[in-house]
């Protein structure tokens, strides 16, 4: 055997991936609970690839939580398991449930997290999840969410591990249009400070926030240091933003406001 030649190379390691099944992860709760959580499905199989779309949801925000699965569970394959848990009702009579679409399976609990995304990748269709005796009422991610993924993994359909059930949903609701502007929600807040809005379009010209003017652009370095702006963001949004600063910090705004975009010549 030649020494030279790696015993793991690319095409046997990409061969690896392809025969594993994927289960994402989405959380408010860091690293800690999730490595039990992933430790539970590894006592079940090992042929698996784990992907960590998120552990810093902001804590309890299930909009941003459900935008973010949204967003990146589009880039997925077929088959992949989503575990999402944003869970402020977690051991409450809030349902646990299972939900496939689009050929993706999404686990979590039924208060509109999964919604958003199962939507976005097709006609979803889901089954509510018994809760073990055992459960804590505490962590459902480590004791229903993840043996409910590691049986998927090992070949139970969701028809096995669930009833069928109607699940409650979130929308992220529409821009409102008025006289003097557009009512718009605040449904992201990004590392950055970048605010993403429920608005897919942006409007011709500059707007208006708060009395400071959001100059129109392609991209963030389009627009001066520190210059307020506003652009369509790579997950299809619109996004208010500060070349070089935070946007949220500026205005004082965060996930679930409301705010009124003016149209600059009714600011004028």
């Amino acid at each position: 055997m030649d020494i030279g030649t790696p015993v793991f190379g690319p095409e046997l390691l990409a061969g690896m991936v392809s025969m594993s099944r994927v289960i994402t992860f989405l959380t408010d709760f860091g690293s800690f609970y999730l490595s039990q959580m992933k430790g539970v499905i590894l006592q079940r199989t090992t042929d698996v690839v784990f992907v960590e779309i998120s552990t810093d949801i902001p804590p309890q925000d299930v909009r941003s939580g459900a935008f973010a699965l949204m967003v990146a569970s589009r880039y997925f394959p077929q088959g992949t398991i989503h575990i999402a848990v944003v869970d402020p009702g977690v051991g409450t009579e809030r349902a646990a449930i299972c939900v496939e679409s689009g050929g993706h399976i999404f686990l979590g609990p039924d208060n509109g997290l999964l919604m958003p995304a199962a939507r976005s990748l097709g006609s979803p269709v889901a089954w509510i999840l018994d809760v073990p005796e055992n459960a804590s009422p505490t962590f459902h991610g480590r004791d229903i969410f993840a043996p409910a993924a590691a049986e998927l993994i090992c070949g139970a359909s969701p028809e096995d591990i669930g009833t069928p059930f109607e699940p409650e949903d979130l929308d992220l609701g529409s821009p409102r249009v008025f006289a003097n502007g557009i009512e718009v929600d605040v449904i992201y807040v990004d590392n950055f400070g970048n605010v993403v809005l429920n608005m897919r379009d942006l409007p011709e010209s500059d707007l208006m926030l708060m009395g400071r003017r959001l100059r129109r652009v392609r991209t963030y370095g389009e627009a001066g240091w520190n210059e307020s702006l506003i652009t369509l963001g790579s997950h299809g949004f619109a996004e208010i933003a500060v070349n070089g600063g935070s946007a949220a910090e500026l205005f004082g705004i965060s996930t679930g406001d409301k705010i009124l975009l003016e149209d600059v010549s009714c600011s004028e």
